[in-house]
C-alpha cells in the first residue's frame, strides 16, 4: 500500500506518542488525557490543578491505566462517587464533584451519529465498548454516580485497532443540552481487565450548528490525477493539541475514482459527517452561507468552523499495490485472509476467525490476536 499525505498549512502540531500500556477515551476527550494534555507537571486548568494536588502527577502519565478486573460486574468493582477514577484510589482526583472540568464541544451531524475514537495503546481483544451519558438534571457538584448515567450503545465489535484507535461510530441520545459526561466501559473478552473514562462534554443543544456559523477558508482540495479503483481517501481532523478528532474514509472504485469526481465524494461525505470542517464553495441564499461541494477536480475549498479554533486537517490518500500472497500455508504480513482460511505460523496451525487484511506490526500476528485468529 502506498502513502500520501496531504497536510494543511496549520498542521503543525504533532501527534501524541503512546507509550506501552492499555488506553482510554480519545474523542471526546477523557478527563484524565486532557489533564495530562495540560502538562503534569503545570496544568493549565483550575481542575486538573487540583488533580495533581490530590495524586500527583503519576496518574496522568499513566492516564491509560485506569482499570479494574472486573469482569463485567463493574458496579461491584467501581463504587459511586468513584466513576472516573475507576474505582482506583491513584486516580481518585479525577473523582472531584465541581463543574469546571474542560469540556469538549460535542456537535452531533443531523445523522444522530457520532464517531468516537479510543485510544488503545496496547490494542487487546474486546468483549464490549459499553457507553453511557448522564441523565437530565443530574448534578456536576455531586459525585459520579451510576443511578446518573444511561447506557446508549454497545459495539461488541469495534475491528481491529488501525493506528492503536477503535474508531466507533454509535447513535446519540437526542435532546441533550449543556454540561454533560460521556462514561466509556473497554471490557477485554481474553481477560477480567476492564478499562474505564470520563469524557466531559458541552452539548448546544441542537444537532448541527446554527444556520449563523461562519467559516474560514483553510486550502483547496485537489485532484491531481484520478486514483486506481480500490484507493482510500481518508480526511482526517486534528483537535487543537494534535489528537484525532475524526477520520472519515472514502473507498474508490474506477468511477469515483476520477479527479472531477473524488473531491466531490469526499466533500459530501465530510458535510454529512463532520460539524467542525466543510468542503465545497461558498453560497449564500437569504443571508444564510453554506459549502456546496462541486464536481470539479480544483474549484472546492476546505473551510474550518470558527466555532472550532486551531482544528487542522490532512487529507491521506492510500493507493492499492498488488498485495503480498501468503506463501505454502505460511502466514505473510501484509497478506489478506478469508475467515475459515488455515495458516501456519511460528510451527504451529491457526484458523482465521473473520476476514482482514494483516496490516504491518507485531498485533496482527496469530499467536498475539485471538479476535482473528484461534488455533487450529
Amino acid at each position: 500500500m502506498r502513502k500520501i499525505c496531504l497536510l494543511s498549512a496549520a498542521a503543525l502540531t504533532l501527534l501524541p506518542q503512546f507509550a506501552v500500556a492499555h488506553g482510554t477515551m480519545l474523542v471526546p476527550i477523557s478527563r484524565v488525557y486532557n489533564c495530562f494534555k495540560e502538562n503534569p507537571e503545570n496544568p493549565s486548568s483550575a481542575a486538573c490543578k487540583a488533580v495533581v494536588q490530590i495524586s500527583g502527577t503519576q496518574p496522568l502519565y499513566d492516564w491509560n491505566e485506569i482499570n479494574q478486573n472486573s469482569n463485567g460486574d463493574h458496579r461491584a468493582f467501581v463504587p459511586d462517587g468513584q466513576l472516573c477514577s475507576g474505582g482506583r484510589k491513584k486516580y481518585a482526583g479525577l473523582d472531584q464533584a465541581r463543574n469546571d472540568w474542560v469540556a469538549s464541544p460535542m456537535v452531533v451531524p443531523a445523522s444522530g451519529a457520532f464517531t468516537f475514537v479510543y485510544a488503545a495503546t496496547a490494542p487487546h481483544a474486546t468483549r464490549y465498548f459499553k457507553f453511557y451519558i448522564t441523565k437530565d438534571g443530574w448534578n456536576p457538584n455531586l459525585g459520579l454516580k451510576w443511578g446518573d448515567l444511561e447506557e446508549f450503545a454497545t459495539v461488541s465489535n469495534p475491528g481491529p485497532a488501525v493506528d492503536k484507535r477503535y474508531t466507533m461510530t454509535v447513535k446519540m441520545p437526542t435532546g441533550k443540552k449543556g454540561r454533560q459526561v460521556i462514561y466509556s466501559v473497554w471490557q477485554r473478552s481474553d481477560s477480567p481487565e476492564t478499562f474505564y473514562s470520563c469524557s466531559d462534554v458541552s452539548f448546544s443543544g441542537d444537532s448541527v450548528p446554527p444556520p449563523t456559523v461562519s467559516w474560514e477558508e483553510k486550502g483547496a482540495l485537489i485532484a491531481n490525477g484520478n486514483l486506481a479503483a480500490g484507493s482510500t481517501v481518508t480526511f482526517r481532523v486534528f483537535d487543537p493539541q494534535g489528537s484525532d478528532a475524526a477520520r472519515l474514509a472514502l473507498k474508490l472504485d474506477a468511477a469515483s475514482g476520477r479527479a472531477a469526481q473524488w473531491p466531490l465524494a469526499l466533500a459530501q461525505k465530510v458535510n454529512a459527517e463532520s460539524a467542525i470542517f466543510k468542503i465545497g464553495v461558498l453560497q449564500s441564499q437569504g443571508g444564510v452561507v453554506s459549502v456546496v461541494p462541486v464536481a470539479s477536480a480544483s474549484a472546492n475549498r476546505v473551510y474550518l468552523s470558527k466555532a472550532y479554533p486551531n482544528y487542522h486537517y490532512q487529507v491521506d490518500k492510500d493507493t492499492p499495490t498488488t498485495p503480498p500472497q501468503p506463501g505454502a500455508g505460511q502466514w505473510v504480513e501484509g497478506a489478506a485472509y478469508a475467515a475459515g482460511q488455515i495458516v501456519s505460523f511460528g510451527g504451529k496451525r491457526y484458523k482465521c476467525l473473520q476476514p482482514h487484511t494483516a496490516h504491518v506490526g507485531a498485533n496482527w500476528r496469530p499467536d498475539v490476536s485471538p479476535a482473528l485468529w484461534q488455533p487450529a
